[in-house]
């Protein structure tokens, strides 16, 4: 159950997405336990001369067939599958989950009590899925020189999105252009269709809900498709809007979740290190943010702050970073003001700039468009620009070239002693290295809170 009152989540105090690993080893079990029960009754059925007349009564046609479901549901879980297309697998696992329930049911009568456990708690699921799912009306773009995709959603002064925590994140559904309808094809598309993304502004501070996401396969490339269609025309074939505006279209989301809920009060640390990896700032950077409400007049103790982002090009933090008369995300005032706003009070000390490392140059080429070389050069060009643009002086951040160097930068943070909070998302790669890093520094004993936030299986 995604719903924060799933009583797993309850007790464990860990949110869905951290649930996936129980998950998967419970299911394994669950079928390995259906495989001996199907193999001993067959056992029996054989050594009692039994078996061409059982395989004929219903009771054994309803198991067998349940045993088959459960093979599919094991089969399209791989990881091999998984990688080739996420859809299938979740549609499917989704699907036959629920259809499983129908064999079961008609096996055998004293298993019907739990089958009736299994609906109730899924009707359950869906009632909380709904109820956490509102229509909120934003913009969708395509982020110059990237393949990344913004979407942002005004906030009313009475919106319950205002009091969201730092790293959380939401599911938005496919969107259309059109006003969602309570029909059961709807629904089922909102269901089926729908990706998780952080939430990457402080709505409270900033009055918007900012998600962004790299364009992958799926989901995201037909989000990226339609964000194409709006600079053009809506969806339907309307005129044009003018380039610079974009239209509001409806969007729904589901949420928020996340763990994020739960950090500890990192103020109570020495030191805090922060890790992010691409878009993975877009649960990092709100922490971040959050964190720079320490360096207000009444904290008399600041946490020693350390925050690493490894970008392949530069131009992916242009959503962080904006230019001069550009909204600013991190809810900070211009340089020349000489002033940090971000808790409504002028800061006494100077809050840690951003490690921005850049692994690849600008010369590295986007994908090859649709229309093959001219896109290509076209969106290499653009670019180009953009990476010229986001060298200039930018408020808060530090430009470093190469990847980072996880133990040292560990070593450092550690070497200062104290109780240490680290906090990271990223590839699993950069994660796995600061994973072994920080361990070292465990087993000598030093105090660490550590937080990896990933989707992946």
């Amino acid at each position: 159950m995604r719903s924060p009152y799933s009583p797993i989540q309850l007790l464990t105090r860990l949110s869905h997405e951290q649930l996936k690993s129980p998950h998967q080893v419970l299911g394994r079990i669950v079928t390995l336990l259906f495989v001996l029960h199907a193999a001993f009754y067959f056992n029996f059925f054989i050594q009692s001369n039994l078996l061409a007349k059982r395989i004929k009564d219903k009771d054994v046609i309803f198991g067998l067939v349940s045993i088959i479901l459960f093979s599919v549901i094991g089969t399209t879980a791989l990881s091999q599958l998984r990688r080739w297309n996420y859809r299938v697998f979740y549609i499917s696992h989704v699907a036959i989950a629920n259809i499983l329930v129908i064999p079961l049911y008609l096996h055998v009568h004293h298993i019907r009590l739990y089958v009736w456990e299994v609906i109730l708690v899924n009707a359950l699921h869906l009632v909380l899925r709904f109820a956490s799912q509102k229509i909120y009306m934003g913009t969708i773009t395509l982020l110059p020189g990237t393949n990344l995709i913004q979407i942002r959603i005004p906030l009313t002064s009475l919106s319950s999105a205002l009091s969201w925590q730092p790293g959380q994140h939401v599911y938005l559904s496919l969107p259309t252009g059109h006003s969602y309808s309570p029909s059961l094809t709807d629904q089922l598309t909102l269901r089926t269709k729908s990706n998780p993304f952080t939430v990457a502004s402080l709505p409270v501070q900033d009055q918007h809900l900012l998600l962004i996401a790299r364009t992958l396969n799926g989901h995201t490339r037909q989000m990226a498709a339609f964000a194409r269609s709006l600079v053009k025309g809506d969806a339907t074939g309307a005129a044009a809007e003018p380039e610079d505006t974009t239209p509001s279209i409806p969007l729904a989301i589901e949420g928020p979740y996340g763990a994020s809920a739960r950090l500890p009060d990192l103020a109570a640390y020495d030191s805090i290190l922060l890790v992010a990896g691409g878009v993975g700032a877009t649960f990092v950077l709100p922490i971040y943010r959050s964190v720079l409400a320490f360096y207000n007049v009444n904290h008399t103790v600041h946490p020693r702050v350390r925050f690493v982002w490894a970008v392949q090009r530069l131009a992916d933090t242009q959503w962080a970073f904006p230019g001069k008369g550009e909204e600013v995300a991190s809810g900070e005032e211009d340089e020349e003001e000489g002033e940090v706003m971000d808790t409504g009070r002028l800061a006494t000390v100077s809050p840690p700039a951003i490690e921005v490392h850049v692994t690849r140059g600008a010369a590295s080429t986007l994908p090859l468009g649709e229309n093959g070389e001219e896109i290509e050069l076209a969106e290499h060009e653009q670019l180009l620009s953009m990476e010229e643009e986001m060298k200039k002086p930018r408020k808060g951040m530090v430009l470093k070239t190469g990847r980072p160097k996880i133990a040292a930068i560990v070593d450092e943070v550690f070497g200062k002693g104290g109780r240490v909070a680290v906090i990271s998302c990223g590839p699993k790669r950069l994660t796995s290295k600061l994973s072994d890093s920080v361990e070292q520094w465990v087993k000598q004993g030093i105090e660490v809170y550590w937080h990896e936030e990933t989707f992946g299986w």
